[in-house]
């Protein structure tokens, strides 16, 4: 390893930056921070062992010590049982636990605040991944396709009655992407919650208008919507929750009903 190469930063500050890169944050990110060649730091990443072993000969390293070491070793092994089950796992849910066992291990003067959560995650080798999970593509053809036909149907409309509409999948049950877990295990998911709540949403072009959203669910009358008289939806039902060809056209026929009555072509 060449110190020349990045003598500009000191051992305390690779290691600040390789617990970065380790924690999932984008290595532009982290090489524009620390004001280094991007093209640097696979290198300084590469002779990490290399560092932390300088670091450990140059200096004793003084490490925090756990107050609480019951409640400590019942939050890893937590923690290891969530990610054997691929459950992901958030710096706040990992806090919530702490309290809980703090409670249930009549420990009154414990307090899960940030410092605590970064000592905890330094002593126990825990960091901070992104899920390896499912990705998608679409077809590049087809896209530009379609924005030659759209220049088309646009060009004679003002930008406030072009709208634009989409609906998206709302996954109400589904984990997040990423997780609190230990740097020696791979970081796998497992399979996500399929329950979910169509959405469909529409906006003109300049922004000063939203159409009201239209949500499709499985029940036609939730035990949740009980005494409620009122939505700021549209809400329809069928056995999938997804959205059909009738309930698009019936949709489509209310939205033109409405700018008909205020006389606009869209």
């Amino acid at each position: 390893m060449n110190p020349r190469k990045y003598k500009c930063l000191t051992i305390a500050e690779k290691k600040k930056l390789i617990e970065k890169v380790d924690e999932g944050e984008k290595k532009s990110d982290v090489a524009k921070e620390f004001k280094i060649p991007l093209s640097t730091l696979p290198t300084i990443i590469k002779h990490k062992e290399k560092i932390y072993a300088t670091q450990t000969a140059g200096v004793r390293k003084r490490t925090t010590k756990d107050e609480f070491p019951r409640l400590e070793e019942s939050l890893v092994i937590w923690l290891r049982q969530c990610r054997q089950q691929k459950v992901s796992i958030s710096g706040n849910l990992l806090k919530e636990k702490a309290k809980e066992f703090a409670s249930t291990l009549s420990i009154n003067n414990f307090a899960s605040s940030e410092g605590w959560l970064t000592n905890f995650k330094k002593r126990n080798r825990v960091v901070f991944k992104k899920v390896c999970g499912e990705s998608g593509s679409v077809d590049d053809v087809v896209c530009l396709n379609w924005h030659g036909k759209l220049k088309t149907l646009i060009e004679n409309h003002d930008a406030r009655d072009i709208f634009n509409t989409d609906e998206t999948g709302l996954f109400f049950k589904c984990i997040p992407d990423k997780t609190l877990t230990f740097k020696d295990e791979k970081c796998h998911g497992g399979k996500h919650s399929k329950e979910r709540l169509t959405v469909l949403l529409a906006v003109n072009m300049d922004g000063s208008e939203r159409l009201k959203p239209l949500v499709i669910g499985k029940a036609m009358k939730p035990r949740c919507f009980k005494g409620v008289k009122s939505f700021p939806t549209d809400y329809r039902a069928n056995k999938k929750a997804w959205m059909t060809t009738e309930l698009f056209n019936n949709w489509l026929l209310t939205v033109n009903g409405d700018m008909k009555r205020q006389k606009r072509k869209i």
